[in-house]
Order: structure tokens, then sequence, then C-alpha cells
């Protein structure tokens, strides 16, 4: 039985407004993990299918970033289903330490509910502070349907929010699943699809070029480059396509399934069910499909952005997208859905890559952070006691207890020290990021900050450094290759244009609200774009 979760909204503290007059039945609101603008203008001119679609039937906003500078998959789903900062709602990063509980903190962790796979602590949307779009939904119109579907739990509860039809994520064990926060058992059909999915089925499948070998020589860098990880089990192998998936241990095939393009295609046939079986835009009742693309930042962090295998990934991607659409526009009807693509964060190209290109980059090194690091946790211990300062992901958390001169004392080992590993701009308290003179890159650390949550000292790396020490590449700093994402609105027979204004992630689901007619909170951080779509 689905978890009807009351919410105590006040009709005073909410906007409402309607931009459509002829109210869209569904909206698909797609969220592509580590997707990023630079990516999609590169490879622009392959694209038949999806990508196509969405461009040519949209309006692409140029300039869309997220004002945040802890660039992950938490924060970036948040300020995108919220409108809210990260900082504001206390969604600091994917895992946090927490002071209370003296142990790290998962972003929609919840002990009181139980995953249906039996796997973990279970998930749940129950304490996040913050109504999101699917709640302002379901507010609105008891007889709207939303369903949230993603390759990661943190990805499809934070667009889930409180109150939905259906919350589903892989498991890394070869099934969707949910928890008892959202529903007490599968539907049958959910069943019967993990049955058909059979993920240790796909020991025997390649993973080859999608196209001829010469659109990958003309238009990305070689395969086998420096600083590619190497996920295959098999002696000598390296990292190019194409790849066995037998190659891997099954418990690697299990559990990562979801971060490669077959995951992917397996989500949008999830997708494509659930809009058959729960009768998604079938009424004037506006639904709300969310979907969470996970391969492009599996693809990302193994290979790098400008790989083979991300090209490969986004080509594949192009035509399920596009089967996903001609499946929406033949059963919901021609024109009756907008469809919204966007990004949790960018990434980085690979540090060896960008040395090629005469560009200062690198990585940091695993040896000399642990000597670092340990140096300032053994100096703070002997001054002023042991586990008063906690490093977690490389930042600095102090006990709540500590007194002014402790926290003085502590700050300033922290600083002094930290800057013997290369790589390291900065190290700042939330003192030091509050005293910040104002700038479009400051603002990025303040929306970032959170008085409970956040580490009292964050480390910050110079630009185009990455923590990984030896391969792939990652996200989260506040530079433009991480909070530069795409943003596309979508309607089938619209006609497609850019807009160079400047926007922010927390604009995105005041818009869709406002577009629907749905009312959404004052006290948000994002404002409603009046998206503007024009006929062909």
């Amino acid at each position: 039985m689905i978890k009807r979760l009351l919410l105590s909204f006040i009709s005073t503290l909410f906007i409402t407004a309607c931009d459509s007059p002829n109210p869209t039945k569904l909206v698909v609101f797609i969220v592509s993990d580590q997707a990023s603008p630079f990516i999609l203008e590169k490879y622009d001119h392959l694209f038949t299918g999806g990508f196509r679609w969405l461009i040519d039937n949209g309006i692409f906003y140029n300039k869309a970033q997220h004002n945040h500078g802890n660039t992950t998959t938490g924060p970036g789903h948040f300020a995108l289903s919220t409108g809210v900062h990260p900082g504001n709602g206390g969604v600091v990063n994917n895992v946090w330490y927490d002071r209370r509980l003296k142990r790290s903190y998962y972003v929609v962790e919840d002990s009181t509910a139980v995953n249906l796979s039996g796997k973990g602590i279970g998930k749940s949307y129950r304490y996040i502070n913050n109504p999101n779009l699917a709640d302002w939904i379901n507010q609105s119109n008891t007889n709207s349907k939303v369903v949230s579907l993603s390759g990661k739990d943190r990805s499809a509860v934070l667009f889930g929010g409180s109150n939905s039809e259906l919350v589903l994520w892989y498991d890394k064990k070869g099934s969707y699943n949910t928890s008892t926060y959202y529903a007490e058992s599968l539907p049958v059909w959910v069943q019967d699809f993990n049955t058909r999915l059979n993920v240790e089925g796909y020991k025997d499948t390649t993973w080859s070029l999608f196209k001829s070998p010469e659109i990958y020589n003309q238009n990305t860098r070689i395969d086998n480059f420096q600083g590619e990880r190497i996920v295959s089990k098999k002696a000598d192998a390296t990292p190019t396509l194409p790849l066995l998936l037998g190659d891997m241990s099954t418990k690697a095939l299990l559990n990562d399934f979801y971060e490669y393009p077959h995951g992917d295609r397996s989500l949008i046939d999830l997708a494509i069910e659930s809009i058959s079986k729960l009768d998604l835009g079938g009424d004037n009742n506006p639904d709300l499909l969310f979907l969470g693309l996970s391969a492009t930042d599996g693809v990302g962090h193994n290979f790098g952005p400008h790989s083979v295998e991300q090209l490969d990934n986004h080509l594949r991607l192009d035509a399920q997208l596009m089967r996903m659409i001609n499946y929406i526009e033949d059963n919901v009807g021609s024109g009756n859905t907008m469809y919204v693509f966007s990004s949790d964060h960018g990434a980085l190209e690979l540090p060896e890559s960008l040395k090629l290109k005469k560009i200062s980059a690198g990585r940091i090194s695993y040896d000399q952070k642990k000597k670092v690091f340990s140096n300032i946790l053994s100096q703070i211990e002997l001054k002023i006691g042991s586990e008063k300062v906690i490093e977690y992901g490389n930042n600095f958390y102090f006990d709540k207890g500590l007194t002014i001169q402790e926290k003085e004392f502590a700050s300033k080992m922290v600083k002094d020290l930290v800057f013997n590993i290369d790589g390291v701009s900065m190290a700042l308290s939330l003192e030091d990021i509050m005293d910040l003179p104002k700038s479009k890159e400051n603002i990025k650390f303040r929306n970032m900050v959170h008085v409970e949550n956040s580490p009292d000292i964050y480390v910050i790396l110079k630009e185009n450094w990455l923590w990984n020490s030896k391969t792939g590449s990652s996200h989260g700093s506040h530079y433009s290759y991480d909070t530069h994402i795409p943003l596309i609105f979508s309607k089938n027979g619209i006609e497609g244009y850019k807009i160079d204004d400047p926007i922010s992630s927390v604009d995105v689901s005041p818009s869709i609200a406002r577009y629907l007619g749905v009312k959404y909170p004052k006290d948000i951080d994002g404002s409603a774009l009046k998206l503007k779509f024009y006929n062909n």
C-alpha cells in the first residue's frame, strides 16, 4: 500500500500561476547524472534521436548553473527538485559526518524504514525538511500521480518526495526496489519486470561500439588513455571497448549494472512500463515521471567525459531517449507531454588529458594527503584531546563542545598544514565563507553551508585538480566544469531556441509548477521562469 504522508501546507505560503492555456498531461523530468552541456554541444552533430528531438523541440538555457559549491548527486537533485539551495536545506553532500550521532550520515537514510531488498539501511524522504515538486503536485491535485525511477536510491528519493505513487531504485542485487516508507511490497508487474531483467544473464553481453569506429576516431580522444580505469578482471585487460560484462566479477556486475549503458536502457524500459501500467498522462490531472539516469556518471567516473566510452554511452542514450519519447507521444498524445532534461552536476576532464593541452591540472597524492592529515590530527590531539576533530570526506568537523580557544587552535593547525598537500587552494571555515566578498563564485560557497551539517573547515582544491589519486574523473567543486549543467524544456511541435540568460538549478521546479498551475512555497530560493513555447 502506498504511504500517504499528509503535508502541513498553509495556502498563504504558496504561489500559484499558470502560463499554459492547455494543461499538460504529463511531465517527464530527466536528470542525467554527470551530464554536461559541453558534451552535448561537442556531439550535437552526431545526435539523430532523443537528444536531437529534445534540442530541436525545446528551450535550451545555455547558462544554467548549480549555484552551490559541493556539486555531488544529493545536493544537485535536491536543488533541482525543491527550488532550495542545498545549504539552506541541510543537504550538504551525499554523505557527511553527523556530530550528534558520531558517525557518517547518508542523505536519504531512514532507520525506521526497511528496504524491500533486505540490503542496507532503509531509504526515504522522511528526514528531508523541504517539500519538493512531487509534493507540490500531490498537494495541489490528489488525482495526480508521481513516479520516480533511478539507478540511485538518493536520486529516486530526492525527486520522489513524501507521497509518490511509486519510487524505485536499483538495489545493487539485480532488481529495482523500494522501501517500506513507500510500499509494503512491490507491485506484481514490477516483480515480473525484475524477473525478466535477469542482470546475471548479462554475463554473456558485450559492450561494443554502437557506431562505426570512424565516428569515435573523428570525434573524441584515443581510447586506452592514461588515467582511465580498468573495470575488467580479465588478465591483461585495458580500459577499452569491447567489454564483455562477464569479465567483471558477478558481485561487480550486480553492484554496478546501473552505471553502464545497459542499466540506463533497463531504466527506460521500466519508465515505459510504468507509463503503461499506471496510465500516466491518461487524464487531465498532470502526472510527473522522474527519470534519474546513472550511466553518464558511472562511465564518466571510470573513463572521463571525453572518452570513447562516454561518446558511445551518449549515442546509445540518444537512441533510447527517442524510443521513450516515441512511445509517450503515441500513447499520451502528441504535444501533451513536457520534457525537462538537466543534470545534478558536471565533471572534470582527466587531468592527464588536460596536461597534454598545457593546462595546469593534477591529482592529489594519497600518500601525501594521508601524511599531512595524520599530522594535523596528531597536533590537534596533543593540544586539545583525541576525537575532538574528525577528518571526513577530506574536510574537518569539530566537536560541538570545543571552546573558542580550542576551535581557533584547530582551525590554525588545519590552515597552516593542509597547504603541504600539492593541489590545495584554500582552507575555509564557515566564518571565512560568510565573510567572503560577494561574487558569482563566492555565492556558491555560501549556498552549500549549513550550520549543523557542514564541516567546520572545507579544504578546497585548485582548479582542475582531483582527490582521485590514480584513475578516473570526478566532481564536487565550485568550478564551472562541475556547476554548468544542461537545461532543456521541450514539447512536441514547438520551435526550438536558445536563451543566454543565466539561471540557477533552483529555478527549475518552480518553473514547472508555474507552467502547470501548481502551488509552490514562497520561501524557496528559486524563481519561476516564464516558459514560452512557440508552435512550429
